[in-house]
């Protein structure tokens, strides 16, 4: 649920039917409209269905199955804003872009032509490259991920791994060995790749749902929760290493849930995390060091509601907000990494021009949701048992003369 991102000095916006690609570092702006989508692209990612006579194929315990069930959860997530996803491929060569429409295309930003386009089994939650930018990983709200290969032509995506909850979002390691995936239900999977139906472990500890993941460095994961809280994980041993409390004691009555996390890493030993939070003016910068985490705080206050937010290489940051006039801030940093509200002459220019300003706003309506529906309701059944019971008490007549008579038992 990210239409903004950034990788290397380039940062991408989308609506639901273009997108915008700027170099922070020449000032190029490069824009393309969304095509299309055809009949053939349309029928491709209808799932194949087995014939009634077909026998299935009798599997081994670590056997990878044939076919993976394409049935969406019962649950309604239609109320959730699922809009545009961008990502951008560590080589900053290629953008994919998925609409609410399931609309999945790759365009090669050298030359912005389209180099594949498949139209996705269901909305799309989040979407990543793999470290070579060969594969692209597609996570979706029925909890189902996929995995599109830009290297070799296929008729539609593979599917490699299902939850049984909504997938909020999805990040691939390094090495390509693992990937991962968090959901609505706490919980964050790490599965192997490239057999993703090998479970490699689960990193539990989160009370509520988890809406974004980021490596701090190769062994190590941050992840961001609809409890307030940031969690710092060993992923590869599930082990749980830190724990950032995002709430203050007068925040106990107010549901903090974090939105999203972005990171930029400085070295091997340090990285900046920008953390926003759901209806809350406020980011959050963290720096963190060393192999023990240690958290260092700091808050950047905003007159509109930030929404999403992109580091580009040198470590700038870029924050996308629901503003109607400036919808993008610039922070600049000093020697320290402390951030501060500066003015960009490339995001001035942007600005400027209407067209532009136009996507951005599409894209800010893109992303403009709320996470509340993401909360689970619990229902106390025995207490509205006893409230009815107490009411039909009340109303039924009360006759002294009547008296119950015992109960008989039978005699043989």
């Amino acid at each position: 649920m990210a239409p903004f991102v950034a990788r290397g000095n380039h940062i991408a916006i989308g609506s639901e039917d273009s997108v915008l690609c700027i170099d922070t570092t020449t000032g190029i702006f490069k824009y393309a409209s969304i095509p299309p989508l055809s009949e053939s692209d349309a029928n491709n990612a209808k799932p194949k269905q087995q014939t009634e006579n077909a026998k299935p194929k009798q599997q081994t315990e670590n056997a990878e199955p044939e076919t993976i069930s394409q049935k969406t959860n019962s649950e309604d997530y239609s109320h959730l804003n699922l809009g545009t996803c961008l990502a951008l491929s560590s080589c900053s060569s290629f953008l994919a872009v998925c609409t609410s429409d399931k609309n999945l295309t790759v365009w090669n930003l050298s030359t912005m032509e389209v180099m594949k386009q498949w139209k996705t089994a269901r909305k799309v939650s989040s979407i990543k490259f793999d470290s070579g930018s060969t594969q692209l990983f597609v996570a979706d709200k029925a909890g189902d991920c996929f995995c599109y290969s830009l290297s070799t032509p296929t008729d539609q995506g593979k599917l490699i791994l299902g939850h049984l909850s909504m997938l909020l979002d999805v990040v691939v390691s390094d090495d390509n060995k693992f990937i991962i995936t968090s959901e609505r239900d706490e919980k964050i999977r790490v599965s192997c790749l490239p057999n993703a139906y090998n479970i490699h472990c689960y990193c539990l500890g989160h009370t509520e749902f988890v809406t974004s993941l980021a490596f701090i460095r190769q062994n190590l994961l941050l992840s961001g929760s609809g409890d307030g809280t940031l969690k710092v994980w060993d992923y590869l041993n599930s082990k749980l290493l830190h724990t950032e409390n995002l709430k203050e004691p007068s925040d106990e009555e107010m549901d903090k849930a974090v939105r999203s996390v972005v990171v930029h890493r400085v070295s091997e030993s340090m990285c900046i995390a920008a953390v926003l939070l759901d209806r809350v003016k406020t980011i959050f910068l963290f720096k963190i060091n060393g192999e023990e985490p240690t958290f260092q705080r700091q808050t950047i206050h905003f007159l509109a509601q930030p929404l999403e937010t992109a580091f580009t290489e040198e470590g700038s940051l870029y924050v996308l907000t629901d503003s109607v006039t400036n919808p993008i801030e610039f922070l600049g940093k000093d020697e320290s990494f402390q951030y501060t509200l500066g003015e960009s002459a490339v995001i001035g220019t942007l600005l400027a021009n209407a067209n532009h300003l136009k996507i951005i706003q599409d894209a800010v309506h893109s992303c403009n949701g709320d996470l509340k529906p993401l909360f689970k309701r619990w229902f106390d059944n025995v207490q509205v048992y006893r409230e009815k019971k107490l009411e039909q008490m009340k109303t039924q007549p009360s006759n002294p003369d009547v008296i119950s008579s015992p109960k008989r038992l039978r005699v043989e």
